[in-house]
């Protein structure tokens, strides 16, 4: 009989609460999608790097597993709490505490059973949408076919039950601990709302906007460092809280106070509930307000990085082949050979970076430029000869330049064009005398490691020839493609084996001073680097797009099943607004607003403070990396992709409150 039971009252819970399993079928096919990763063969057979984004998917897995459980967790309560009533009939029907906690433990288990049976349907075309995607960024074609491994449904099934198991286990201890009579008045707690003074709560509203103001100027002013920032996380998490603490206390004082249009519109109605609501679920929303914020930072970072990957490697890898030699008497015989041998070469050029014995250009940077560091730079400053400079312009067809033998030009990144323009008004002082600037030139022209590291000073042939030689570099341009193992093969040439766990070491070079990516490698092949970069960068692009869609689904599941369970409560509510005279049309306005300051609230807080975060990561992100994109558009693309996601969940839900609320 009590499996019976169990499986009745499992088909009307996933009648009734629909968002909260399309959710869970969701979350278990983006789960079983993304734990496809972890082992598939064509995956691993990309590139050497998808050890990383197994381990990524390792670290956000566990964040899903806590948000999963946090979900189970409150829908379970949310549920017994609905159905209080019906549990105490039972108890007085003769059932035993043990029995009712079981069956609905049955019941949970059966709707997270169907769920994820549902889920890996849509999961294996995920699977495949997320493998082709990857493929599409490394620039490899992809034919569509099943890729079935049992370890990761075990993985997936696994990782699912024990969110069940945790989150059921402590609801069942605390159901068995209730009365009738708890049971009995369990579903009327939401409905309490003391009308006392509540002014002495209100300046916890204030404190909790303040702390989050002051913590945004805080980002702005650069007074966040590692020493501080965990303290300050926390302190904003508490700000957070707090908020929703004096939220309540908040409107409860603006009603009193009879602020401005608060009798017009139905709006005494929506602000008393709203009063209410935030009263009773003021952790929920604080907590929602934080899932949504780290949503909108994790979602915006990964389109950064995304832009990065799309726009960079040309940036980072002008040439085709770029080989390193710190050997200054090495004259690349064996290297020129692979490459003819393994490609079309359209162009080979093999020449000499000189070195002054000073570091005196070094030194401005290091003083100048924003984030130079110096094991980032060689120990002195590195020279070329005009007549090696132009061949290689010529290689990338650039327009050569000229120079007197009085002259010197910087070439330098893009991304500190500003900076190196000041240092060129100095003069530069050599051995042989002092030089002025041509100009700055700013190319992409592998600087990197190879053409320097951030800068090369270009100097007159008859300059640099007095100079000391300070390592060698071969260059070259290919036609059509580039074998997959010509890295590999040049790196055993210079005596490296290959593999992710190889360090290059060099007592004296520099490999440039940039933040988002880089490769100490004394070999770069244009093809095979930027494969690997955009791996590595899509190890940390698709976890971060992962747990951001599961944190958005969970955040709005809960906003979602809240309204629509009340709104059978709120039924009598408006009915007494009906009689009062109101329209259906005006009674359906006062429902919309009602749910827009609802939703509004934990997502508008988000918004804020993930706008100000957002912004001043990505004008660090901007300069750092050189990418020539608008600092602010990349919060407003996660923005419209997650606000999408947020129009359907409230759409879905103002129509079902609405049939709730009329008794349709």
């Amino acid at each position: 009989m009590l499996s019976k039971l169990a499986r009745r009252n499992a088909k009307r819970s996933m009648r009734d609460y629909l968002v909260y399993l399309l959710t869970m079928v969701l979350i278990t096919a983006l789960m079983f999608a993304f734990n496809s990763m972890i082992f598939s063969k064509s995956v691993w057979a990309l590139c050497q790097e998808a050890g990383i984004m197994a381990i990524m998917l390792g670290v956000v897995t566990f964040f899903i597993v806590l948000i999963v459980i946090w979900l189970v967790h409150y829908m379970v309560r949310f549920m017994a709490q609905r159905r209080s009533r019906e549990f105490a009939t039972y108890l007085l029907l003769g059932f035993r505490k043990k029995q009712i906690a079981n069956l609905f433990l049955r019941e949970n288990m059966q709707i997270g059973a169907a769920a994820f049976v549902i889920g890996l349907l849509p999961g294996f075309f995920l699977q495949q949408v997320v493998t082709t995607l990857i493929y599409a960024i490394v620039a490899r074609e992809y034919t569509l076919h099943v890729e079935w491994n049992v370890f990761t449904l075990l993985l997936t099934a696994g990782i699912y039950a024990l969110s069940y198991v945790l989150a059921l286990f402590r609801n069942r201890r605390r159901f068995k601990k209730m009365n009738i009579r708890e049971m009995m008045y369990m579903d009327r707690q939401n409905e309490e709302l003391k009308t006392g003074n509540k002014s002495k709560k209100q300046w916890m509203f204030f404190a909790g906007a303040v702390y989050i103001a002051a913590f945004i100027w805080m980002i702005y002013q650069g007074k966040i460092t590692v020493e501080n920032v965990f303290g300050l996380l926390a302190g904003l998490v508490a700000a957070i809280y707090i908020l929703y603490i004096g939220l309540s206390a908040f409107l409860i004082g603006y009603i009193k106070r009879g602020g401005r249009g608060i009798y017009r519109h139905g709006n005494l109605f929506v602000l008393r509930q709203m009063a209410s609501k935030v009263k009773t679920m003021r952790f929920t929303l604080g907590t929602l307000t934080i899932l949504f914020t780290v949503v909108l930072v994790g979602c915006s970072c990964a389109m950064m990085l995304n832009e990065y990957q799309n726009t960079q490697a040309q940036e980072k890898w002008p040439f085709d082949v770029a080989v390193y030699s710190g050997n200054t008497e090495y004259d690349f015989t064996e290297e020129k050979k692979l490459i003819e041998s393994q490609g079309n070469a359209a162009d080979l050029y093999a020449y000499q970076i000189y070195e002054n014995g000073s570091n005196q250009m070094n030194l401005l940077f290091l003083d100048q430029v924003k984030g130079a560091y110096a094991s980032g730079y060689f120990q002195y400053d590195t020279y070329m000869k005009l007549s090696d400079y132009n061949k290689l312009r010529q290689m990338l067809l650039y327009q050569p330049v000229t120079l007197s033998e009085d002259q010197y030009l910087i070439h330098t990144k893009s991304r500190i064009k500003d900076t190196v323009e000041n240092i060129s008004r100095q003069p530069l002082k050599i051995k042989e005398g002092t030089l002025s600037c041509q100009g700055v030139h700013t190319e992409p022209f592998e600087q990197n490691g190879h053409n320097g590291a951030d800068y090369l000073l270009v100097v007159s042939d008859e300059t640099a020839e007095k100079m000391t030689p300070y390592y060698n570099l071969l260059m070259a341009q290919i036609k059509g493609e580039v074998p997959d193992t010509l890295q590999n093969d040049l790196l055993k040439l210079q005596g490296f084996e290959t593999g992710m766990d190889v360090e290059y070491t060099y007592e004296d070079r520099g490999s440039g001073t940039d933040m988002i990516y880089s490769d100490d490698s004394p070999v770069y092949v244009k093809e095979t680097s930027t494969q690997n970069m955009r791996f590595l960068l899509s190890a940390i692009i698709f976890p971060l797009f992962y747990i951001g869609l599961v944190f958005i689904c969970v955040a709005m599941t809960i906003l979602a099943v809240q309204q629509i369970s009340d709104s059978d409560k709120y039924r009598f509510r408006y009915q007494v607004l009906k009689n009062l005279g109101l329209r259906k049309d005006e009674i359906n306005k006062i429902i919309l607003k009602q749910l827009m300051l609802y939703y509004l609230v934990p997502f508008g807080a988000a918004v804020l403070i993930s706008a100000g975060i957002v912004v001043f990561i990505s004008r660090q992100f901007v300069f750092y990396s050189g990418i020539a994109t608008a600092s602010a558009s990349f919060f407003g693309w996660s923005l419209l992709f997650f606000g999408i996601i947020y129009l359907i969940y409230f759409a879905v839900t103002y129509e079902e409150f609405k049939r709730n609320a009329s008794g349709a």
